[in-house]
């Protein structure tokens, strides 16, 4: 067994495996290295939120580590939930999550938003909309006394949206633990991955011993080694079936009764074929007792001799009590191999028969819908079928999309030609949803081969467009676009999404956007989104702010008239353009208003967007630790996907922040990836090199570096021009620095209000001008802006008022920014101030400030903390010294903020 992870202050790249470890089937001694794995997820579980991965083939021992673990998590006081993905799962929106919660019924607190959950999934059967289910998940949980554990066998079955809802789990639950088990690994994050390889010829011998109580003879366990494979399940099968046989003696005779797998396929025809009947219907949930005569139906059985055979199958250990009162087969191989053992026909006719009777008993709610659904695609290529397929992805299309784009291909298969592109048009665009793009494109270009020009043409020509560029093919995407154009019922996004791309590639592209904006007032309501987003991007990188702002009015406004999928696309486009620009405060209220709308879906972060715009408006902030534990847990998500692009981009981001802390051996692992193949990219990953180089001192190195950034769109020259003014600053080159201010000032002229604050800063420094420090100062705190707060104060404090340095070295201190702390401590130094870490405040300044933020005079915070006022008065000025804060309303601000 290989046991990988991460830890929160590395990325997971830099964690490398352990010596590889063996885990045994239940039925060997333990190794020796057994507890010291137990210790290992022991010591994981002492501090969650934390995912915990397991993985190898059928039968390696996944369910029976995972159990161990279970009761483990019970012992450190865990509320263990489980549950199970099923054979057919990938359509069934939510089925494993609901199944795992099952239990809470049992707590009375959360049995009423458990039923509010499940009625939430059920009711998109009448198109009504609440939170989504992952969100509603994560209230639930949340809302539980002490700490959970979330477990689900078979990971690789479950439903894509599943899935997602895992992956999301741990970031809003504190107190969460989430396990699974998988033949092949997921698409989703995990701290700790255990990965079970096959048992050697040694451990396998050990295992036959301990079955049959004597060591076995050489020929023996190489007979057993070669026919599992070093699989411990089937290891032990093999053994029982020799037992059985008479090959060999075993000193326990209950074992005589031999192997699961053989005495299955000796069993009498009644338990045979009730056996049969209940694996099919295992392939979406387990059987109760209470199904037990329509059960009997299906298999062709009277209800007596039904039940002789169900009891033969527990008292056989073949079939065995779950936890929620149903029944399932021991070990899925078990139930693997009976529906292995139905032929097509048969396993079409049982199919057939459990749909029919699902019906009879009343399709409530899209669970039970998917269910039937399931079986009835299973059960044949007949209309029924068809429409059936249909009903399953228009149920789950606002949702569940990733379930909706597995019903709409299975639908497409037999669909009437006339029928299939529209189909394949929707899966695609599902696939889009669910922020799955190299599958978007695939079912686009199935779905445009059959379907005639026209509006359906048109939209998924430009989800396909998206796709590629979101994977980082931009030659590609700028192909489809050109390529559909001609075809177009209405030219305008396609026009805007060739263009915004074209300037990320270095292309001419002002003819393309210009066309856009001239067919902006014929183009359709449902197109703006895409095409006003593209304009803005392409607007915002050419450093043209008054025209970005334009099209960011104009999105808003069109797609406020928009449904509820529109309306969160648009905000979540706007969110991440106003983040890029450094407007933190406008971003925030975007993605306010796009949270209470994704409340209603299933769905958003198309793309990795809104975790990109979230991790920009952190490193704004001054959140960095939370950005970059964000980022790291995304980039994975994002990389499994293949969303290149946005990888990239949250990359650049982690980089910001380590080159801004002096983690330069981080951020060079990370600069040691190829970025995207274009312009873009390439320039911005110079300009971060640059950065890195100058902070270990290579001056030549950075100079060339930014000397390759210049060749970047003037959204990366003012980056370039903002290090160049530093480097010659910090060099004592005051004429160099000035015009590398000055064409800094040109070039952000025009820009973003970010870059229009570097220019500040820079000629504030530069040229001496407080005024210009005094202005971007108050922006930045009325924006929340704690770095820059933190720059503006160190040239304040050089330039005017010394007290501004102690602030900003509490801010650089704060952010973990080593550099500039340093830089502060030296100009504290210079100014006759001494920096020192006792800055912090003690418990009782820490008091008197919340009191003051509170709104009480000093007599009142007298009274309260039996002091005299005199003695408040003297904690006051020294709060005001270690803060470089100024008066009580500055305080209380710093306070709301977390500043102090």
């Amino acid at each position: 067994m290989t046991v990988t992870g991460h830890h929160e202050d590395a990325p997971p790249s830099a964690a490398g495996p352990e010596a590889p470890l063996r885990w045994p089937d239940a039925g060997a001694d333990p190794p020796a290295d057994r507890p010291a794995i137990l210790r290992g997820l022991e010591t994981a579980l002492l501090r969650p939120p934390l995912t915990v991965l397991i993985q190898g083939e059928a039968g390696i021992g996944k369910s029976h580590l995972l159990a161990e673990t279970e009761a483990l998590a019970t012992t450190m006081g865990y509320r263990v939930l489980h549950g199970q993905a099923r054979d057919f799962g990938s359509g069934l929106a939510y089925a494993s999550l609901a199944d795992a919660l099952g239990p809470l019924h049992a707590e009375p607190a959360a049995r009423e938003p458990l039923k509010e959950l499940l009625d939430a999934i059920d009711q998109a059967a009448l198109g009504v909309t609440g939170a989504a289910p992952a969100v509603r998940t994560a209230n639930l949980l949340e809302s539980l006394p002490g700490r959970t554990f979330l477990a689900i066998d078979d990971l690789h079955l479950a439903d894509a949206d599943t899935l997602g809802a895992l992956s999301y789990l741990p970031r809003r639950v504190r107190g969460l633990a989430v396990a699974g088990t998988a033949r092949r690994l997921p698409a989703m994050d995990a701290d700790l991955v255990v990965r079970l390889s096959p048992l050697s010829l040694e451990e396998v011998a050990a295992l036959v011993s301990g079955l049959l109580g004597r060591v076995p003879s050489e020929a023996t366990v190489r007979r057993v080694h070669a026919e599992s494979r070093g699989n411990p399940w089937f290891a032990r099968e093999a053994v029982l079936t020799l037992v059985q046989g008479g090959a060999v003696q075993s000193a326990f005779p209950g074992d005589r009764r031999g192997a699961i797998l053989s005495r299955l396929f000796q069993r009498d025809q009644g338990g045979r074929s009730l056996a049969r009947v209940l694996a099919a219907l295992r392939r979406t949930r387990p059987a109760s007792t209470t199904d037990l005569p329509a059960l009997a139906e299906v298999a062709g059985l009277d209800a007596a001799d039904a039940e002789r055979a169900f009891d033969g199958l527990v008292r056989d250990g073949l079939v065995e009590p779950t936890r929620d009162g149903a029944y399932e087969f021991t070990h899925p191989l078990v139930a693997e191999a009976l529906y292995a053992d139905l032929g097509p026909a048969e396993r079409r006719r049982v199919h057939v028969r459990i749909a029919e009777l699902l019906h009879r008993q009343g399709l409530s709610g899209t669970r039970r819908v998917l269910e039937w659904a399931t079986h009835v695609a299973e059960g044949g290529s007949s209309a029924e079928a068809l429409t059936a397929m249909l009903r399953a992805a228009e149920l789950t299309r606002w949702t569940a999309p990733l379930s909706a784009a597995h019903w709409y291909g299975r639908a497409a298969e037999p669909a009437p030609a006339e029928e299939r592109g529209v189909l394949l048009s929707r899966q695609a665009l599902s696939y889009w949803k669910g922020s799955r793009p190299a599958d978007a494109l695939a079912a686009g270009q199935a779905a445009l081969a059959v379907l005639a020009p026209g509006r359906r043409h048109t939209r998924t020509a430009q989800t396909m467009v998206n796709a590629a560029h979101a994977m980082g093919r931009y030659e590609v995407a700028v192909s489809i676009a050109a390529e559909q154009l001609p075809h177009a019922d209405d030219p305008t996004a396609l026009l805007a999404q060739q263009a915004v791309i074209s300037t990320q590639l270095g292309l001419p592209s002002a003819g393309l956007a210009e066309a856009a904006w001239r067919a902006l007032p014929g183009c359709p309501a449902q197109d703006l989104v895409i095409a006003l987003s593209a304009l803005a991007g392409d607007a915002i990188i050419k450093a043209r702010w008054e025209e970005t702002e334009r099209a960011l009015d104009a999105l808003l406004s069109a797609s406020a008239a928009l449904p509820p999928a529109g309306r969160l696309a648009g905000l979540e486009s706007a969110a991440h353009i106003l983040a890029s620009a450094g407007a933190r405060t406008r971003a925030l209220d975007l993605l306010s208003q796009a949270e209470q709308i994704y409340r209603g879906l299933g769905w958003h972060n198309i793309a990795g967007q809104h975790a990109r715009t979230m991790a920009v408006v952190r490193r704004l902030g001054g959140e960095w630790e939370h950005a970059l534990r964000d980022i790291r847990s995304d980039a994975v998500a994002l990389t499994e996907a293949g969303l290149w692009e946005n990888v990239a981009l949250l990359r650049n981001i982690e980089v910001d922040i380590l080159l801004d802390q002096g983690r330069y051996d981080e951020a060079g692992r990370l600069l040691a990836d190829p970025p995207p193949n274009c312009v873009l990219q390439l320039s911005l990953r110079a300009v971060f090199k640059a950065r890195r180089a100058l902070g270990l001192g290579d001056r030549g190195t950075a100079a060339r570096l930014l000397d390759e950034a210049a060749s970047g769109p003037p959204d990366v020259r003012h980056r370039e021009f903002a290090i160049r003014v530093n480097m010659h600053a910090t060099a004592g080159e005051l004429d160099a620095a000035r015009a590398a201010a000055t064409a800094l000032a040109e070039t952000a002229r025009t820009g973003t209000p970010r870059a229009r604050m570097s220019a500040e800063l820079a000629g504030a420094m530069v040229f001496g001008d407080a005024a210009a420090a005094e202005a971007a100062l108050e922006s930045a705190r009325a924006d929340g802006l704690r770095f820059e707060e933190g720059k503006a104060r160190l040239v304040l404090g050089a330039l005017a008022d010394g007290s501004h340095l102690v602030r900003a070295h509490a801010i650089f201190t704060d952010l973990g920014a080593a550099p500039w702390r340093d830089r502060a401590a030296r100009a504290m130094r210079q100014a006759g101030l001494v920096p020192s870490p006792s800055t912090g405040l003690t418990p009782v300044e820490r008091r008197v400030v919340e009191l003051v933020a509170e709104g009480m005079s000093n007599p009142q915070i007298a009274d309260e903390l039996h002091y005299s006022r005199k003695t408040v008065e003297v904690y006051l000025s020294r709060v005001y010294a270690k803060t470089g804060l100024r008066s009580r309303v500055e305080l209380a601000l710093a306070h709301e903020r977390g500043e102090v």
